[in-house]
Protein backbone atom coordinates (compact mmCIF):
# COMPACT_ATOMS: atom_id res chain seq x y z
CA UNK A 1 0.00 0.00 0.00
CA UNK A 2 2.28 2.50 0.85
CA UNK A 3 4.54 1.52 -2.32
CA UNK A 4 1.45 2.50 -4.63
CA UNK A 5 1.19 5.51 -2.40
CA UNK A 6 4.49 6.51 -3.04
CA UNK A 7 4.25 5.85 -6.95
CA UNK A 8 0.43 7.87 -7.03
CA UNK A 9 2.84 10.30 -5.33
CA UNK A 10 5.88 10.37 -8.35
CA UNK A 11 3.30 10.92 -10.52
CA UNK A 12 1.44 13.92 -9.00
CA UNK A 13 4.95 15.87 -8.53
CA UNK A 14 6.15 14.93 -11.85
CA UNK A 15 3.08 16.27 -13.67
CA UNK A 16 3.16 19.59 -11.60
CA UNK A 17 6.64 20.18 -12.44
CA UNK A 18 6.21 19.41 -15.91
CA UNK A 19 3.67 22.69 -16.10
CA UNK A 20 6.39 25.13 -14.79
CA UNK A 21 8.30 26.99 -17.66
CA UNK A 22 11.93 26.83 -17.84
CA UNK A 23 13.83 29.12 -15.90
CA UNK A 24 15.35 32.24 -17.87
CA UNK A 25 19.21 32.91 -17.06
CA UNK A 26 19.54 36.65 -16.23
CA UNK A 27 21.60 38.15 -18.88
CA UNK A 28 24.79 38.98 -18.12
CA UNK A 29 27.44 42.01 -18.35
CA UNK A 30 27.86 42.69 -22.11
CA UNK A 31 30.92 44.93 -21.82
CA UNK A 32 33.09 43.77 -19.65
CA UNK A 33 34.41 47.33 -17.22
CA UNK A 34 37.34 48.91 -18.40
CA UNK A 35 37.98 52.96 -18.21
CA UNK A 36 34.38 54.25 -18.56
CA UNK A 37 35.01 57.86 -18.87
CA UNK A 38 32.45 60.09 -17.57
CA UNK A 39 31.64 63.50 -18.13
CA UNK A 40 28.70 63.99 -15.93
CA UNK A 41 27.37 67.36 -13.74
CA UNK A 42 24.84 66.83 -10.62
CA UNK A 43 23.52 70.13 -9.37
CA UNK A 44 20.44 70.18 -6.41
CA UNK A 45 20.35 66.81 -4.19
CA UNK A 46 23.90 66.23 -5.68
CA UNK A 47 26.46 68.45 -6.72
CA UNK A 48 29.56 67.70 -8.37
CA UNK A 49 31.16 66.15 -11.32
CA UNK A 50 31.75 62.85 -12.53
CA UNK A 51 34.96 61.86 -14.31
CA UNK A 52 35.08 57.67 -14.22
CA UNK A 53 33.16 54.89 -12.63
CA UNK A 54 34.52 53.45 -9.50
CA UNK A 55 36.05 49.85 -9.47
CA UNK A 56 33.75 47.17 -9.23
CA UNK A 57 33.11 45.47 -5.80
CA UNK A 58 31.02 42.71 -4.88
CA UNK A 59 27.35 43.18 -5.77
CA UNK A 60 28.32 46.58 -7.18
CA UNK A 61 29.08 45.81 -10.79
CA UNK A 62 29.18 48.03 -14.01
CA UNK A 63 27.50 46.47 -16.65
CA UNK A 64 26.48 47.86 -20.17
CA UNK A 65 24.46 46.01 -23.13
CA UNK A 66 25.82 48.09 -25.71
CA UNK A 67 25.54 47.22 -29.11
CA UNK A 68 23.97 43.73 -28.28
CA UNK A 69 20.95 45.57 -27.97
CA UNK A 70 17.99 44.96 -30.92
CA UNK A 71 15.46 47.41 -32.22
CA UNK A 72 12.21 46.67 -29.77
CA UNK A 73 14.89 45.28 -26.69
CA UNK A 74 15.97 47.24 -23.61
CA UNK A 75 18.88 49.13 -23.35
CA UNK A 76 20.49 49.47 -20.33
CA UNK A 77 23.21 51.11 -18.53
CA UNK A 78 24.14 50.60 -14.96
CA UNK A 79 27.60 51.98 -13.41
CA UNK A 80 28.92 53.21 -9.91
CA UNK A 81 30.60 56.74 -9.55
CA UNK A 82 31.20 59.68 -6.52
CA UNK A 83 31.05 62.81 -6.99
CA UNK A 84 34.58 65.03 -7.35
CA UNK A 85 36.41 61.66 -6.01
CA UNK A 86 34.37 61.44 -2.83
CA UNK A 87 33.59 58.87 -0.60
CA UNK A 88 30.32 58.28 -1.33
CA UNK A 89 29.42 56.24 -4.42
CA UNK A 90 26.07 56.80 -6.41
CA UNK A 91 24.35 54.21 -8.39
CA UNK A 92 23.52 55.72 -11.84
CA UNK A 93 20.81 53.55 -14.47
CA UNK A 94 20.17 54.51 -17.61
CA UNK A 95 17.14 52.47 -19.32
CA UNK A 96 16.20 52.90 -22.99
CA UNK A 97 12.77 51.26 -23.27
CA UNK A 98 11.76 49.72 -27.23
CA UNK A 99 15.19 50.71 -28.54
CA UNK A 100 15.42 52.00 -31.69
CA UNK A 101 19.33 52.64 -32.40
CA UNK A 102 21.17 55.78 -32.11
CA UNK A 103 19.77 58.74 -31.67
CA UNK A 104 17.94 60.93 -29.17
CA UNK A 105 15.30 59.20 -26.46
CA UNK A 106 12.72 61.58 -24.30
CA UNK A 107 11.14 60.62 -21.26
CA UNK A 108 8.56 58.51 -22.77
CA UNK A 109 11.54 56.37 -24.37
CA UNK A 110 14.17 56.12 -21.57
CA UNK A 111 14.36 55.92 -17.35
CA UNK A 112 17.39 57.54 -15.60
CA UNK A 113 17.62 56.24 -11.61
CA UNK A 114 20.56 57.54 -9.48
CA UNK A 115 20.54 56.26 -5.66
CA UNK A 116 22.28 55.69 -2.80
CA UNK A 117 23.77 52.26 -2.19
CA UNK A 118 21.70 51.81 0.75
CA UNK A 119 18.89 52.54 -1.19
CA UNK A 120 17.95 55.33 1.35
CA UNK A 121 18.18 57.71 -1.33
CA UNK A 122 16.65 58.06 -4.81
CA UNK A 123 15.98 60.08 -7.74
CA UNK A 124 14.40 59.18 -11.04
CA UNK A 125 12.47 60.62 -14.07
CA UNK A 126 8.91 60.90 -13.90
CA UNK A 127 6.11 61.72 -17.05
CA UNK A 128 6.93 65.28 -15.78
CA UNK A 129 10.68 65.86 -15.93
CA UNK A 130 12.31 66.93 -19.11
CA UNK A 131 14.77 64.14 -20.37
CA UNK A 132 16.91 64.25 -23.55
CA UNK A 133 19.24 61.20 -23.86
CA UNK A 134 21.25 60.67 -26.76
CA UNK A 135 23.34 57.82 -28.01
CA UNK A 136 25.88 57.22 -30.46
CA UNK A 137 26.25 54.69 -33.58
CA UNK A 138 28.39 52.72 -30.82
CA UNK A 139 25.40 52.43 -28.60
CA UNK A 140 28.34 52.83 -26.22
CA UNK A 141 28.63 56.61 -25.55
CA UNK A 142 26.29 59.88 -25.30
CA UNK A 143 24.91 62.35 -23.74
CA UNK A 144 21.96 63.34 -21.31
CA UNK A 145 20.16 66.38 -19.38
CA UNK A 146 17.84 65.02 -17.57
CA UNK A 147 15.40 66.52 -14.41
CA UNK A 148 14.99 64.32 -11.63
CA UNK A 149 12.39 64.20 -9.42
CA UNK A 150 13.12 62.87 -5.38
CA UNK A 151 11.38 59.59 -5.29
CA UNK A 152 10.92 59.83 -1.57
CA UNK A 153 9.06 63.38 -1.54
CA UNK A 154 8.08 64.01 -5.09
CA UNK A 155 9.53 67.32 -5.54
CA UNK A 156 12.19 67.96 -8.22
CA UNK A 157 15.52 67.75 -6.99
CA UNK A 158 18.12 66.64 -9.09
CA UNK A 159 19.76 68.04 -12.40
CA UNK A 160 21.89 65.36 -14.29
CA UNK A 161 23.89 66.52 -17.44
CA UNK A 162 26.82 65.69 -19.49
CA UNK A 163 28.32 62.34 -21.60
CA UNK A 164 28.27 58.98 -20.65
CA UNK A 165 30.29 56.13 -21.64
CA UNK A 166 30.02 52.07 -21.32
CA UNK A 167 33.22 51.50 -23.37
CA UNK A 168 36.30 49.59 -21.88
Amino acid sequence: MLRAAGIVALIVFTACTQNNPPAVASPSPVIPQGNWSQNLTFTGAITGQINAIVPDSGDQVSACTGSNTRTGEQWADTFYVSTDGGATVWEIAFVVNNFRGAGTYSSRDSALVVRSLDHTKAWLNLARDKVTFTMDATQQSGAINAALTDANTGKPALKVTGTWNCRG
